[in-house]
């Protein structure tokens, strides 16, 4: 005759049974103490509900992604227009630098001819 496990158990010798096994292997002196503790019951009777702990779904990690910054490129101040005064026309790049009228607001590169 057997028992069917209805809370997990370890016994002699280094044996363990987990719940809704069937075993004949115990101890008859551990017996009656193991059913009316309802550990275990009788395997001819018809199984009890055996209660298991109810699977947990582990919920999903989810990681919020960082929004972009979006990046503009900064405006640009626009220099005043400066009517003809100190305007040259004719304005020689004299130190070979590529611009005409260095350092003032009329200063534009050379216009190739």
């Amino acid at each position: 005759m057997g028992y069917r496990v209805l809370a997990g158990i370890d016994y002699p010798p280094n044996k363990r049974a987990e719940i809704g096994d069937v075993i004949d292997d115990l101890a008859p002196q551990s017996i009656k103490w193991l059913l009316s503790a309802g550990i275990i019951e009788d395997s001819s009777k018809s199984p009890k509900a055996v209660e298991k702990e109810p699977e947990v779904t582990p919920e999903p990690i989810v990681v919020d992604e960082p929004t972009p910054e979006v990046i503009t490129e900064p405006e640009i101040a626009q220099e005043p227009v400066v009517e003809a005064e100190g305007f040259d026309p004719e304005a020689k790049d004299g130190d070979g630098d590529g611009f005409l009228q260095d350092g003032t607001p009329h200063q534009r590169p050379v216009e190739e001819e």
